[in-house]
């Protein structure tokens, strides 16, 4: 294992630890020239900056955008960029056409590292606890919160917290919650949750019980739209009776929302993640189509943002991936003009 890829490593251990999304990129396959090796490697963050090497020229700026809709999607793929386009079609794969000058192909595969989803158990009773070790199972990270709760009665818990308070403020958009006091809290801990909006509500109670409470929180001025976004009762629909056969219905309903989410998001490639970001994380986007512009005479997207290499003609500006490009449009730009009508 060379240096730079030790120094990488640890990184990627400390974003991991400190719950940061990152990319990991590599390449596995080339065709000369390209100055890329398989097992090069490269980190690619939130913002779009890199830190490694997968190749130059305009390598980088593709393999960049497909790692940014790679961290929306939380899916990895494979990214082929070659001449002749000879993966096209494939599952899995993102082809693209190689522009840089010099030619040759490269296959780097593109695998996002996201924080584990968070699950937020409202309660101490017998089916939290229950909840808390299939979480666990799930690959959730649980957090536990009741002013009852205590670490020895949920050693699988990742966090246990006492102040419902606290509890709420880790509520975030990607948060699943649950609240399973069943019993004494269950006004607080609804009332604690209401309000906030989570992936996922629960709550885990009877549709009468529910009732009684919903309109106890109205009286205290909770407004109804609050209410609403509460699923009542949590679960899917399995005629379970038993707290464990209850317990298993909730987390797949979890399960079912996550994975719907994650799939939809595969196909539209919208800007959401897949994934559960903890405390708020936000992932950039990838570039919008009004900051590429198309290189006239190589076709190369290139990020008007960044452009080092401009030319203005007939009041349209136009953008290069290099100086080459851009002398050759400058002795010659109505032989290109033709085919491109400036930024995109």
């Amino acid at each position: 294992m060379n240096t730079i890829w030790n120094a990488l490593l640890d990184q990627a251990e400390r974003l991991r630890a400190e719950e940061h999304p990152f990319v990991v990129a590599t390449v596995v396959a080339y065709k000369s020239p390209q100055s890329a090796r398989p097992g090069s490697k490269a980190i690619i963050f939130p913002d779009g900056s890199i830190e490694g090497w997968i190749g130059g020229g305009c390598v980088q700026p593709i393999v960049i955008r497909e790692a940014l809709k790679a961290l929306q999607t939380g899916e990895p793929k494979l990214v082929s960029i070659s001449l002749d386009d000879s993966r096209e079609g494939w599952k899995g794969v993102e082809s693209h056409h190689m522009t840089c000058h010099g030619g040759g192909s490269l296959e780097i595969y593109v695998e996002p590292v996201l924080p584990k989803p968070e699950l937020l158990i409202i309660g101490a009773s017998p089916i939290a606890q229950i909840l808390t070790g299939l979480g666990k199972l799930l690959d959730f990270k649980v957090c536990v919160a009741d002013p009852d709760a205590a670490q020895t009665r949920f050693p699988e818990a990742d966090l246990v917290l006492t102040d419902l308070r606290s509890a709420r403020e880790r509520i975030s958009s990607e948060t699943y919650v649950v609240v399973a006091t069943m019993g004494p809290g269950d006004e607080e801990g609804l009332e604690a949750a209401a309000g906030t909006t989570p992936k996922y509500l629960g709550l885990i109670a009877s549709t009468q019980k529910a009732k009684g409470l919903f309109q106890y929180l109205r009286d205290k001025g909770v407004p109804t739209e609050h209410l609403d976004r509460v699923t009542c009762p949590a679960g899917l629909s399995l005629g379970g009776e038993t707290l464990p056969e209850i317990a298993l219905s909730v987390m797949g309903e979890i399960i079912q929302l996550r994975r719907s989410a994650a799939e939809t998001n595969a196909q539209t490639e919208r800007p959401r993640s897949a994934l559960p970001v903890m405390n708020d994380v936000a992932l950039q986007e990838p570039p919008p189509a009004s900051a590429l512009s198309r290189d006239p005479v190589c076709g190369m997207m290139v990020d008007t943002a960044k452009a080092r290499y401009v030319a203005a003609v007939n009041d349209a500006t136009f953008y290069f991936c290099c100086v080459r490009c851009k002398e050759s449009f400058e002795r010659s730009p109505e032989s290109y003009l033709t085919e491109s009508a400036g930024g995109l």
